[in-house]
């Protein structure tokens, strides 16, 4: 890829994460080149790399002939993806280098945001490994669970409590505790993935 090339890839494909991530991309949107391409002003061959880049992540799917569509998520999957965040941050936290400085991650009590500050202090937890591969893989799962954890809000009440528990834990020596907090914290959500797949479900008008 020429640089000419790898500054428009790139800035298409910085564009559709954040959209990911903060919800703009539902399950079941279709993203096209042209609509992308339209909006960032950018050629539609690198939105098409951006596209392919990320659906060979897993975070759209390619379909031939009818574009990018964004993968709809049933129960099991909402679980397997909790369950999966669980066991990267888990492995972060057995592989984390000694000593590690606390963590810079936005405080919960500063963030107004729950979700969002969980999401950052988790990543800080996860990036205390020093393993690219954990990171990189951690970060294609939190992607994947965006759309899900913006529904959290619609079904746990104390989201910003939580929040601040885990702020809590954000010093190295308190690296004991978090393998239980973690777990719990993804435990509660397995625990309501067919409820959060239903908010997750494009609506139907003739169910209406």
């Amino acid at each position: 890829m020429t640089p000419e090339r790898l500054e428009p890839f790139r800035q298409a494909l910085v564009d559709l994460r954040r959209r990911l991530r903060d919800g703009a991309l539902e399950p079941g949107a279709r993203v096209t080149a042209k609509e992308v391409a339209d909006q960032l002003k950018l050629s539609h061959t690198p939105v098409r790399e951006a596209l392919s880049r990320l659906a060979g992540e897993g975070l759209l799917e390619d379909r031939r002939g009818d574009g990018f569509f964004v993968p709809e998520l049933s129960a099991a999957d909402v679980a397997v993806l909790y369950r999966l965040s669980e066991q990267f941050l888990l492995m972060c936290q057995g592989a984390a280098r000694s000593p590690t400085p606390p963590s810079r991650s936005t405080p919960a009590t500063e963030e107004q945001d729950p979700v969002r500050a969980v999401e950052r202090l988790f990543l800080a937890w996860a990036t205390e490994s020093g393993s690219r591969v954990i990171v990189d893989a951690y970060r294609t799962t939190m992607l994947q669970l965006a759309p899900v954890r913006r529904r959290e809000v619609q079904l746990i009440d104390d989201l910003a409590q939580e929040a601040q528990s885990l702020q809590r834990l954000a010093d190295p020596s308190q690296r004991p505790r978090r393998p239980t907090a973690i777990q719990d914290f993804h435990r509660r959500r397995v625990a309501l993935a067919e409820p959060l797949a239903q908010l997750l479900a494009p609506q139907n008008p003739e169910n209406e």
